[in-house]
This record gives C-alpha cells, structure tokens and sequence, in this order.
C-alpha cells in the first residue's frame, strides 16, 4: 500500500507550478466525480449515504458561479473528506500557488507550534511558538483546517494541520488570512508575547536556515533514510529504525527498475541485522516506526516473523516498538504483527492510520481540471477491535525544550527499562 496525503508532494516542496490555461468546466468534472468515485472506490458510503454524497456534489454545483478553481476544489475536498476514508482525496496541488506559501516549517509539539525552519530575513523568529494568525487563535485555525481531512484520530491532525498552516490560499479559503501576508501571534524563547509581519516567499532547503538544537537524536538525524540501524555498546540495545516499507526488492515487485537501482536493499539490511543479533549481546531491540507512512507491508511482515521466530529462542530480549503521528498505511499493518507476533511494548504516541482501513490507492483523473482523484480499492481488516488508532502502551511525546537538548523521551525512557 501507499500512503497518500493531500500534501505529500507539494505544499512544502515548494516544487508546485500554478498554471490553469483553459478554463475549467467544474460541472462536467462534478458529473464525472459523482460517477466514477462510487464505482471505483471499494466501500465509498460505510459512514455517509451516496444521497449525502450526491447532494453535496450538488449544492457545490450551486456554489460554482461565485468561487474560484481553488475555492471549488476546497469544497469537493471537504465533501470527499466527510466519507472518512484517509486514502482517498482530491489532489488539487496544482491550483497551489508557491508565491502564496509563508517561509515557515512548523512541528506541532507536546507544548504547541513551533517554527523550525524559515527564511533569513526572518531567522528571529525561529523557535518561536506560533499563538495566533491575524489575531485568531491557533486551536480556532486548527479547527477548521481539519474538515480538509479525513480525520481518523488526533494524531492525524498532529501530522498534517503543520504541513497546511503555510499556505495562504487555504488560510485566505477560511477567512483567516489573505494572499499578501499575515500577522502572527508568537511566544518566543524569553516568554515574551511579541507579533511579526510574514510575507510569502518560496521557501527551500537551499535557502532556509534552521533551528540549531545542541545536538540531534539517532532519530531526527536518520529520519530521511529509508530504514538503518545502530548498535549502542554500553546499553546492549540494537536501534533499528524503519522509515518506509520501502526498498530495492519492492521497486522490483512492481517492475520499476529505475527505481530500484535508487534504492537499498532490505535483504541485505535484514541479514545485517540478524548478524548483529547473534554477534553481539543485546539486551533490547528497538523497532522504530514513528515517522513510517507505508509503502508495500509484506516485506515488514516477513521480517517480523523472521525476528518471532529469533526472540523465540532468546526470551531474554526485551523488544520495544515505537509509533508517531505518522505511522500510517502499511506500517500499520507491521505494527499489527509485532502485537501478533510479539510481546513487544509499543511506545510513543497515537498512530494517524487505523488497524482495520482502506488502502491499494489508484487515482483516475477529472477530465476537464485534470485534477487526480486518488480513491481505495481494498479494505484492510486486522482486528475485531471497533478502534480509530494503534494506543501504545507508553504513551510519550517530544517537548521543544527536548528538541532542543536532542533528548528522544522515547529512547530515553526504554534506556531505563
């Protein structure tokens, strides 16, 4: 499976072009939507009915004549998203305009919003915490940020109300914002309460500057590697760190030789990993899966019953998993199977994806807009539990002031187990 979010591809890339040359007839691509999503989507109605589908396809018609290309595919959006399937949304990241984007990466922390990344010319700002947008409350934003979601849970909203706040376009959508600049509300290092004015400027890793903690966890610091590993002497804990269900075997699954060439072999990573298990001593095995938002689950799976079998015949291991916000998709399903296969205690925070979901994502495309519509063709059932995440057992988020020691509660928390 994949994970497909609304703004996986564009909206802090800032790779996004904004070109609409013809104009757009939306009832025809409206028609299109209100045909084609219930016939290709595996169960579209199991909360609403398709009368509710068909009426808002409607009265979003009715609407048409007064709102723009990205007005109107906020509102099909907003109408796709109540049908409570996480997979399936509109992409509209062509309609996103980059020179309506504010220079600021955010990470919603234990304690708030933070600004991890900007621009020079706003380098003050940095570790500030975000209070408030032209004077409305960041919670009232949040609020209504969150109907462009299929919100399966909390930590849902954690993952990806961060990654919208920037543009202004959807802040302008709610009335919050225009497209020239915003005001914010921010509460800086020394507690004090303080307002700066934010221009949009495209924003990229070239031209950013960047919080400086004093140092950086294994976590934060291997969080863009697919997956890798350390092996920590003094604590006997093997740290094997999973960041997409992802690899050279799977790209050659699915015949995409390009790609596999790009990628690192989990064959050989699975084979590291065993040699280190019987080679040195450990005490702990921790299984990291916090910022895992899919790919393909078998070769996880595998894995896991590989690694039953070894902790099997060393019941003196203790294994330890760890989940996040955005743990999703097919590292559900993985986590799923340690709690099968395992005795292994799950640490971290709630999971964005649910046990039981949609997945098998393919997309079709409206005809005149040329938005792409991606939609579930599959449901996943892994338990009889009626429940909307993965609750770990321990639960513990990250504090700024963690962030900025480079402490990992998490890892620390297992260190004294």
């Amino acid at each position: 499976m994949k994970k497909i979010s609304l703004f996986a591809i564009g909206i802090i890339s800032f790779l996004i072009t904004f070109a609409q040359n013809e104009k757009i007839d939306w009832n025809a691509d409206l028609d299109c939507l209100a045909k084609e999503l219930p016939e290709k989507h595996y169960n579209l109605f199991i909360v609403k009915s398709k009368n509710d589908f068909l009426s808002g396809i409607n009265a979003i018609k009715q609407e048409s004549e007064n709102l723009s290309d990205f007005q109107l595919a906020l509102k099909i959006q907003q109408l796709i998203a109540q049908f409570g399937d996480s997979h399936t949304n509109l992409n509209f990241n062509q309609l996103l305009n980059a020179n309506q984007i504010l220079p600021i990466r955010l990470f919603w922390m234990s304690d708030g919003f933070y600004i991890l990344h900007t621009m020079p010319e706003n380098e003050k700002i940095l570790g500030s915490q975000i209070l408030s947008i032209n004077n409305v409350p960041i919670t009232t934003v949040t609020d209504s940020l969150r109907t462009l979601f299929a919100i399966d849970n909390q930590a849902t909203v954690k993952s990806l109300i961060p990654q919208t706040i920037p543009s202004l376009q959807i802040l302008e959508y709610f009335g919050f914002a225009n497209t020239e600049q915003v005001e914010l509300g921010l509460k800086t290092g020394t507690d004090q309460n303080q307002t700066y004015t934010l221009k949009p400027s495209p924003m990229n890793r070239n031209n950013r500057v960047s919080v400086k903690p004093d140092s950086v966890s294994f976590s934060i610091k291997n969080e863009n590697q697919i997956f890798t590993d350390c092996y920590y002497p003094d604590e006997k804990i093997y740290y094997i760190l999973y960041n997409k269900c992802l690899s050279k075997e799977v790209a050659l699954e699915y015949e995409d030789t390009e790609m596999a060439n790009s990628l690192p072999s989990f064959k050989e990573f699975e084979e590291k990993i065993f040699n280190t298990l019987t080679s040195e001593p450990v005490a702990k095995i921790i299984f990291d899966m916090r910022y895992n938002g899919g790919g393909s689950s078998a070769q996880g799976t595998r894995f896991i019953e590989n690694l039953s079998r070894f902790l099997e015949a060393n019941p003196t291991i203790k294994t330890y998993v760890v989940l996040g916000r955005a743990t999703f998709s097919s590292a559900i399903l993985n986590a799923m199977d340690f709690k099968r296969l395992t005795n292994a205690v799950f640490v971290g925070e709630e999971t964005a994806g649910k046990p039981n979901h949609f997945g098998e994502v393919k997309s079709f495309q409206l005809p005149t807009s040329k938005l792409s519509v991606n939609y579930s063709t599959k449901y996943f059932k892994v338990t009889d539990e009626d429940v909307n995440t993965i609750t770990p057992d321990i639960k513990i988020e990250t504090s700024f002031s963690d962030f900025m020691k480079g402490i990992d509660p998490v890892y620390e928390w297992i260190k004294q187990q």
